[in-house]
Parts: C-alpha cells; structure tokens; sequence
C-alpha cells in the first residue's frame, strides 16, 4: 500500500513538472524590433517592444536598458549606447516582458578604428596663449571634470518621446568622431563631431530636455549641455552666444545658441556630442539610430 502511494505521488509530482514545463514552453513571444545585430564601438542599439502594456525590463551584458513610452504611449523605446571604448565582443540582449516568452539575442561589438591626425596649433592661438600642453592638461584636468560632474546625475524619467533631429539645418562634416589628435608627446581624443557652421548659425536643441549647463571654458568655449532624461545628454561647443539659461525647459528645433570659435578653435564651427550615461558615442550615428519607427 505504501508503495501504491509513493508511486502516484511520483507520477503526480511528473504531471505538475510536466504541465509547468508545457505553460512555460507555449508563452507567446513579443514583438520586439531591433535595430542591428551587428555594431562598432561607438554605436547605438535601439530596441522596440510593440503593443505591450505592462512595464518592460531588459540588458546587453550587464548594462541595463531603460525602456521608456513613445510619442503614442503604445509602445517602449530603449537606446543602448555602445561606448567609444567598450570591450569588443559578443553580448547577450536580453528583454522581459510579462506574460510573455523571454527575448534574447546575441550582439556583436566590433572594434573601431580611430583616425590619428594633428593636434594643430595655428599662430593666432599661439598668440592667445594656447599650446600643446595647456590645452591637453586643461581638457583632462578641468573641462572634463565639471562636465562630468553634469554628466554623473541620471535623471530616472526622459523628457523625450521622439526622435532626435540634427543640431544644424544642414549637417557637413569638418572633424570626425573620435580621432586621436596627437603633437609631441601628447594626444587626446575627439569624442565628439565637428559640424561646419559659419558665425552665428542657429544651433538647434536636438529634443526636448532642460539645459543643465551654460558656461565659458578655456578649451571648450562656451558650452551648452542639455539633459533629455535616461542618462542621455547632448552637448554644443564654442557658441558664440547662449540663447537659452540654466535650469530652462527647451522643446526640440528651439533655437538655443549661435555657433561661434571660442575657446581652442580654428574657425567658426559646431562642435556637437552625445554622452549616455556617462559614455561618449558618436552623436550623428546615435541620431541615425533614433530615426524610424517607435
């Protein structure tokens, strides 16, 4: 009798195992687009998870995504930014969503190759004190600093629920993203694109946000920084004029500065970036990225 009992317990315990091995197996899978699976360091990951009305997890490796509503409030946008220095490799994405089939795939991070050009210093800047070694020691020493401060305050909600716009009506490479600018024994990196701009071109907020930082800087000139929420900044150099303050709400297209050469600059142009989270990545490939769909 005993062993009556331990047998249909077994075939109970199998039943239950069986039939919870079955629910999970026939969950439905969720609709979740992706815009690659295949980047360069530097790049921008953008996930979409359609139609779902509950709130939506995920990660690439170890970093987390924040998953916010679009424009329609029908579905969730994550941007994972690959930083100019991330490890290349392979990366599991994954994404849950309740009631639904766990997402996963992998990610290729491939490793780009920057550039190596002149760290130039023409004789007008010479004439204004600029050097090799100031402005290297000053970037990394001071600039870098105060707006990394900025940059450490992750805001839990975004302002954004669009795509990102250009900064610029008309966008014309002048330097690129992440070239080593070497002279002597010193280099540093552009992390950041250089835009043409003649003097006084209007400079557009690239989404809404709040400006987070209005100042004048040795190297950088005047600086704008902008906060969209999620980590994610966007920054403009040597401006010429501040059309926005400190603390201002600024709706995307506004106009919030003129383009100028202040600060260490050979001419007049924009200097534009995008950091997420604290990592730079290249701006105009991020803007690629958000396009499309949400």
């Amino acid at each position: 009798m005993v062993m009556k009992h331990i047998v249909f317990a077994v075939f109970l315990l199998i039943g239950i195992l069986g039939f919870a091995h079955i629910s999970a197996a026939v969950l439905p899978s969720p609709e979740i687009i992706i815009s690659s699976a295949s980047f360069q360091q530097a790049d921008t990951l953008k996930v979409v998870v359609k139609n779902e009305p509950g709130e939506i997890t995920g990660k690439l490796g170890t970093v987390k995504a924040r998953f916010f509503r679009n424009e329609t409030g029908q579905d969730w946008v994550a941007f994972i930014g690959m930083p100019h220095n991330k490890l290349p490799g392979t990366y599991k994405l994954t994404v849950m969503v309740p009631g639904k089939a766990l997402f996963q795939k992998s990610i290729k991070v491939a490793k780009r190759k920057y550039p190596v050009t002149n760290l130039v210093i023409t004789p007008d800047l010479s004439k204004k004190g600029y050097t090799v070694k100031s402005i290297v020691q000053t970037v990394i020493n001071e600039e870098n600093k105060a707006i990394n401060k900025v940059l450490s305050t992750i805001n839990p909600s975004t302002y954004v629920i669009k795509p990102f716009i250009y900064p610029l009506s008309e966008i014309a490479i002048t330097g690129g993203y992440g070239d080593i600018r070497v002279a002597k024994n010193y280099k540093i990196q552009h992390l950041g694109i250089d835009l043409k701009a003649p003097l006084d071109t209007p400079v557009l907020a690239v989404n809404d946000g709040v400006v987070v930082f209005t100042k004048n800087m040795p190297d950088y000139g005047n600086t704008l920084i902008i906060d969209h929420g999620l980590g994610v900044y966007s920054l403009y150099l040597h401006l010429s004029q501040f059309n926005v303050a400190a603390n201002q709400a600024v709706k995307q297209g506004d106009v919030v500065a003129l383009s100028g050469a202040t600060g260490y600059a050979t001419g007049p142009h924009l200097h534009f970036s995008i950091k997420m989270r604290g990592s730079s990545i290249d701006p105009l490939k991020f803007i690629e990225a958000t396009q499309g769909e949400w």
